[in-house]
This record gives C-alpha cells, structure tokens and sequence, in this order.
C-alpha cells in the first residue's frame, strides 16, 4: 500500500512539473531571443547583492528600480514576473514571510553579454510553529540592456531541498521519493 502512495505521489509531482518544465523552457528560450541584451555593467554582481540582500528591507523597492528594467524576464523555479510592480509584490511578500534571508555570491563569470553568478542562500522560516533553517546552493543567469539594468534572471537552483522538503505531508513525500531515486 505504501509503494501505491509513493507512486501516486510521484507521479502526480512529475505530471504536474512537466507541464510546468515545458512551459518554463519555452519561456526562458523565448526571452533569451526576443532580449536585445548590451554587454553586461561592471557592476552587475552588485546589482544582483543589493536586490537579494535587501529582500526584508525598505529599500527593496529602490534596489528594484535601479537593478532591473520596467520589463523583463525573472524566473526563479518558483514564479516567473515580467514587471517590475509584480517582482516588488513578490520578493516584498518573500522577505516578510521569512525570518532571516541572506545570499553570498560564490563566483561571477561572464561570457559575452551572459553574467552567471553562483550563490548560497540562507534561509530561516516558520512552519506549523517549527524554525527552519534552509541552506542552498544556485546560479542565476542575467542579461542586461544599454541601461545597465537586468532583462533577463534566470534562477537554477533546487527548490525542493531550499524549501518544499521541509513542508509537512508535501515534506514527507518528496523526502520519500528522493530516498526511492
């Protein structure tokens, strides 16, 4: 009986991430092609850290402004955003529904008008009354326009392990799938 429940879980995630995994490839080839990118600012780490840095702050909004264009392309596995009002309701909620917050960049490399930079992420958050504390490793992929501002922010990074395994009933299953691989 338990196999059955391990297999019904396991395929109702993969049948509903496939949709979802065609949908986002499709989308991140488009924004790839349709972006006329500029080469990349001297300071395109930066813009990065002081967006991600500030996600709890008040001046999150400011450090959106001045990092990313009006429109764009930002997916980070969780969401996809292509305006700047809609990834300032996004990340404001984040940093609010968190209790600490912290990204370091490991390693910035461009390649042409590609900046890829590989970080750590801390988090520490509250579920059903527990603390968590979420420690991951990810690398996002950001493009810029003649202005210096992000047009595109891919984010790859293992959203299971940051966060949905520490989920209750959701935890369980997708701990139990991993433990079957």
């Amino acid at each position: 009986m338990k196999l059955f429940w391990l297999v019904l879980a396991l395929f109702t995630l993969t049948a509903c991430s496939g949709g979802h995994h065609a949908m986002y490839y499709t989308a991140y080839q488009n924004a790839l092609s349709k972006t006329n990118s500029a080469p990349a600012p001297d300071n395109a780490d930066q813009l990065f850290r002081n967006v991600f840095n500030n996600l709890q702050s008040a001046d999150l909004h400011a450090a959106i402004d001045e990092s990313y264009a009006k429109q764009f392309y930002f997916n980070d596995t969780f969401k996809t955003i292509t305006d700047s009002a809609s990834l300032k309701d996004y990340l404001s909620k984040t940093g609010r529904a968190v209790t600490k917050f912290e990204v370091t960049l490991e390693d910035v490399v461009q390649s042409d008008e590609d900046v890829y930079v590989r970080w750590t992420m801390t988090m520490q958050f509250k579920v059903l009354g527990k603390t968590i504390d979420s420690h991951s490793v990810g690398m996002s992929h950001l493009r810029f326009n003649e202005a210096g501002q992000i047009i595109v922010h891919q984010d790859f990074w293992d959203g299971a392990d940051a966060f949905y395994q520490h989920l209750p009933v959701v935890g369980f299953w997708v701990r139990a799938i991993r433990n079957r691989l």
